[in-house]
């Protein structure tokens, strides 16, 4: 957290030492606002994984309609993609019941389709501008996927990514905390599932497994 606080301290100067008036101070303050919230949302999302990782949440355990959720989260986005010049398609079962935390499962599924909005724009000629959503009912349990048409993660990077600030060289330069995937890892935990990657042909498909009993991972205390 160290680099977006220097930033911030640095264009507070800026604004401070500008005697020109005008709008130069002004806008000078709004990125300081707009660093500050990025800030909030980074110290945000690590409350949230180490409430996971204690599975301060498990009672919150609850059965809903997964295949619902996804169409309204994707409902929501379908406007935003479509001004970055992408679709979303959806593959998805007229029903799928699960018991999990609503609230942190729709957060993944915002997550991961965010992350295919910055990331997925096609790295290949003719490959197709184009987000997919997926959920399949198995025996075992749920699986729910995001795939996006972008550079995808190397095999060898995709253990890494899934801990906490951990960015690879081409995204640095898009905005983002590299806890996206992290909180995706700690929700699966906290549910008893697992989160895959895997090759899109072109791009990153990012699968989470649910299974059909779910016994949260609960932490005892110790005094």
């Amino acid at each position: 957290l160290k680099t977006p606080l220097n930033r911030l301290r640095n264009r507070a100067e800026a604004a401070l030492r500008d005697t020109s008036g005008g709008e130069v101070p002004v806008r000078g303050l709004e990125r300081v606002i707009e660093d500050a919230d990025d800030l909030i949302k980074t110290f945000d999302a690590l409350l949230l994984i180490a409430r996971l990782e204690a599975s301060a949440t498990a009672a919150s355990l609850e059965p809903f309609d997964l295949a619902q959720l996804v169409r309204d989260i994707a409902e929501l986005y379908e406007p935003v993609a479509e001004e970055a010049g992408q679709r979303i398609i959806m593959m998805v079962p007229s029903t799928a019941g699960v018991v999990a935390n609503r609230q942190l499962i729709g957060q993944v599924i915002a997550n991961l389709i965010d992350n295919a909005l910055k990331y997925g724009v096609p790295s290949v000629a003719g490959a197709e501008k184009e987000i997919s959503l997926a959920v399949v009912v198995g025996l075992d349990g749920v699986q729910l996927s995001v795939g996006d048409r972008g550079a995808g993660i190397p095999a060898t990077d995709r253990a890494r990514v899934m801990k906490r600030f951990v960015r690879l060289d081409q995204s640095r330069s898009r905005p983002g905390t590299g806890l996206g995937l992290s909180l995706v890892a700690a929700v699966a935990r906290l549910h008893a599932g697992r989160v895959i990657l895997e090759d899109n042909q072109p791009g990153l498909r990012v699968v989470l497994e649910l299974p059909v009993a779910i016994r949260p991972q609960v932490r005892r205390q110790t005094r």
